[in-house]
């Protein structure tokens, strides 16, 4: 965790919402691991902040599922949980299956362009053999169908789901050849909107989805001490 980050003056924002951001952004990109040990303490010295607002922070990472507060002992990040993503996956794409169906019958084309700018975007980090930056270009372009489907409270229902697989995800895509898979998927789900063919869109939006499954499997055999199931 990079300290310097941290702005407690920020407007309308309390001190727990800064760490509450900072440390959720460390636990899904990895920064603080699977069974890394968080104790108010420290975390309050390194951000030169008291303990309530560590404590408020660490409570509602609790409630997402992403660390667990043991009484009278240190605060653990989470390991990856199967059921849990397993729960997540069947929520997200019920959600998703809805958005595909929606947006079928509202799309004319009017985020053609934003969706072409973000393939190619996907396409160029592949290229580049960078992958940091290719799970937000996923992020935005499903965004970007909750939009075309005029259901952008959608969006925090996937992001929900998400915060579940995040991690998981970011150990996959160490395969570039496994992040094209994922684009292919993303050209298949836009040409099938822009035809408004529902029974293929569904079917991609299936498939898509179900990748997850190998995925899991993959990542458990490479860091089994990640998982708790």
């Amino acid at each position: 965790m990079n300290s310097s980050n941290l702005d407690i003056n920020q407007v309308r924002r309390t001190t727990a919402d800064e760490l509450f951001d900072l440390l959720r952004t460390d636990i899904e990109n990895l920064t603080l691991v699977p069974g890394t040990k968080l104790s108010e303490a420290n975390v309050a010295r390194q951000y030169s902040v008291s303990r309530q607002p560590v404590r408020e922070a660490l409570i509602r990472l609790d409630h997402l599922k992403l660390v667990e507060i043991q009484p009278q002992k240190a605060t653990i990040v989470r390991r990856i949980s199967r059921s849990a993503i397993k729960q997540a996956r069947f929520t997200r794409l019920s959600v998703e299956l809805e958005i595909a169906r929606r947006a079928c019958e509202l799309y004319h084309g009017e985020l053609d362009e934003q969706f072409q700018q973000n393939l190619e975007q996907q396409n160029a980090v592949l290229d580049s053999g960078s992958l940091d930056r290719f799970n937000a270009l996923d992020k935005t372009f499903h965004n970007l169908l909750c939009t075309a489907a005029d259901c952008l409270m959608a969006v925090d229902i996937i992001q929900q789901c998400k915060m579940q697989v995040d991690r998981l995800c970011l150990l996959a895509l160490t395969d570039v050849e496994a992040a094209r898979q994922i684009l292919t998927d993303h050209h298949a789900i836009l040409n099938s909107l822009q035809d408004k063919d529902i029974e293929r869109l569904c079917q991609v939006t299936t498939r898509h989805q179900h990748r997850l499954d190998s995925t899991v499997d993959h990542v458990q055999r490479d860091h089994a001490d990640y998982f708790d199931d």
